[in-house]
């Protein structure tokens, strides 16, 4: 099914111009900061310490009911049917697997009920509010320019650290879920998506406006789990 799928999202991007997402890219100055936060590296070199990884998975768990709106919201307005079921089937993988590697994660990190429903961070308070401003706005644009960051900022540091030999599922299956053939496939579909549409000035400014604001809730976010201010 992943290669069928990255054949499929591959012909979408190859098909619509990138000037969108990398011009967003391009003028975000703190997206190498995202794709290179030290929790990554450390992440991988199996060094990170416990404390910190729990920090980051409990609250991180925290986005998933916004996440799941988000997704479901920008499917019901993809345009066809071709462009909802790459979205739906990345959906059914966030609800499913992803999901399940948390619930084995706090499993095996000894957390109790407690430690697991500690309330939300301000900047987990502040990604989810707006990932479900995105899906309440209706506009298809600002709901894939967070989704893109979302993603494509996770692509890009799990296809960059090489994990060494011998991790423990709680790091190697976090990476793992991050890159390879299928993911990739994934956050070509998302920016192929944003990349086809035809923004007016006004709609790109928005798509810009949600870009940014997301770029910026992953740093404060990397930056409150490794018990940072979270400050730019």
């Amino acid at each position: 099914m992943g290669r069928a799928f990255l054949t499929l999202a591959s012909l979408r991007i190859a098909s619509a111009a990138q000037t969108t997402t990398e011009s967003l890219v391009s003028e975000s100055p703190h997206w190498h900061a995202i794709t290179h936060d030290p929790f990554c590296d450390e992440l991988a070199a199996g060094t990170l310490p416990n404390a910190t990884l729990t920090r980051y998975l409990v609250q991180d768990h925290k986005f998933l009911d916004a996440f799941v709106v988000l997704l479901a919201s920008m499917i019901a307005h993809a345009p066809t049917l071709a462009d909802r079921v790459p979205g739906a089937q990345f959906l059914a993988l966030i609800t499913g697997k992803e999901n399940t590697y948390f619930e084995r994660s706090f499993d095996a990190l000894g957390l109790d009920a407690a430690a697991r429903a500690a309330p939300p961070a301000p900047a987990t308070s502040a990604f989810i509010g707006l990932m479900r401003r995105a899906a309440a706005s209706g506009e298809l644009h600002a709901m894939l320019a967070v989704l893109v960051v979302a993603e494509w900022s996770y692509l890009s540091w799990g296809e960059r650290v090489v994990p060494r030999d011998g991790l423990s599922f709680l790091h190697l299956e976090w990476i793992d879920l991050h890159r390879g053939e299928y993911f990739a496939g994934v956050v070509a579909y998302l920016r192929g998506m944003l990349d086809a549409l035809d923004l007016h000035a006004s709609e790109m400014a928005i798509a810009k406006s949600y870009f940014d604001d997301a770029v910026k809730c992953e740093k404060d976010f990397w930056d409150m789990a490794r018990g940072g201010e979270g400050e730019l």
